[in-house]
This record gives C-alpha cells, sequence and structure tokens, in this order.
C-alpha cells in the first residue's frame, strides 16, 4: 500500500477542481508570513531599526570613548573592532532584508539612515560637530520610522492603486 502524502492528496483535489480543493491550495501556514506581506516587512523594518540603533549606540560610545580618552584608549578601540564589523554587517543585512520587501518610499528612507550612519566620524575630536552628524542619524531614524508607520497603515485592498500612484510621484520627484 502506497502512503499518500498530503501534498500529493491536496494537489488530487485542487485538480479535481472542487471548491475545497481551492480552498486546501491557497492554505498557508500559520505564522509564516509570504514574501512582502504585512507581518514580513513589519518585521523587516522592526529589523533595521534594532541594527540602526544598535550600530548608532555603539558608534557613539566608540566616538566619546576616542575622543575622552584619546591615546589610552586605542587598544581597547582595536580589540572592539570585530564587533563594529558585525554590527555594520548586521545593519547591511537589516537594509537588504528592507530592499527585498519594502516599498520604494522606506526603501529610500532606510539607504537614508545607512548613510547617515555610515557618515559618523569616529575621529572627530570637536563634541559639537559629532553631536550634529549624531543628530542627523537621529533625524534620518525618525524619518524612516515614519515612513514605515505609513506604509504599513495601507490597506491593500483598496488602497493599492491609491499607493501605486504615490511611489510612481515619489519616483518622478526623486528622479527629476
Amino acid at each position: 500500500m502506497d502512503l499518500i502524502t498530503s501534498g500529493v492528496a491536496a494537489a488530487g483535489i485542487k485538480a479535481a477542481g472542487s471548491p475545497l480543493g481551492a480552498l486546501i491550495g491557497r492554505y498557508r501556514p500559520t505564522g509564516i508570513p509570504r514574501l512582502g506581506s504585512r507581518e514580513d516587512r513589519a518585521g523587516a523594518y522592526r529589523r533595521m531599526l534594532d541594527a540602526s540603533t544598535r550600530s548608532f549606540a555603539y558608534s557613539y560610545q566608540f566616538a566619546n570613548l576616542n575622543r575622552e580618552a584619546g591615546r589610552a584608549s586605542y587598544k581597547l578601540l582595536t580589540a572592539q573592532m570585530p564587533t563594529m564589523w558585525e554590527i555594520s554587517s548586521d545593519l547591511i543585512s537589516a537594509l537588504n532584508g528592507v530592499r527585498l520587501c519594502g516599498s520604494v518610499q522606506v526603501i529610500d528612507a532606510a539607504e537614508k539612515l545607512v548613510t547617515a550612519a555610515g557618515d559618523l566620524d569616529l575621529n572627530e575630536r570637536k563634541a559639537d560637530r559629532f553631536q550634529l552628524q549624531a543628530e542627523a542619524v537621529v533625524a534620518a531614524q525618525k524619518t524612516f520610522l515614519d515612513t514605515c508607520r505609513e506604509e504599513l497603515s495601507y490597506n491593500a485592498r483598496w488602497y493599492q492603486i491609491l499607493r501605486k500612484r504615490k511611489e510612481k510621484r515619489f519616483l518622478q520627484r526623486a528622479a527629476g
């Protein structure tokens, strides 16, 4: 006797064309989001916010220690470099996750956030200059968060047309 797996059975029912086959064919396990679904996008945006916050906090601490302790902190800071590289790779990975499933507005805000985080000069000797750079990162993070909130509030059924129009206008403004 051959055992029939649930996938083979579902394919057979679906091939028969019954309404039950349509329901089984659409079945998606609970807790596994589709690529680009609201849950998937929210998870990618959350990961980007976490990675950018961790990167910013670590960079801020690194720069302050470098500025305040000077040469005395070089050995400690050199030992922290692998952690900095790991945090940077997490940030880039989170950006790629946003690029995979986000809308164009969110992707643009995420790229600006990563650029602002990368523009932090960790060797800046003047505290006020570094503070301005840090405020730019915080502003970029706030912009990213606001863009994510707006994008996630769309109702995909009837706002889809409006969403496409907004994306098209945004791309035209960005290009021109």
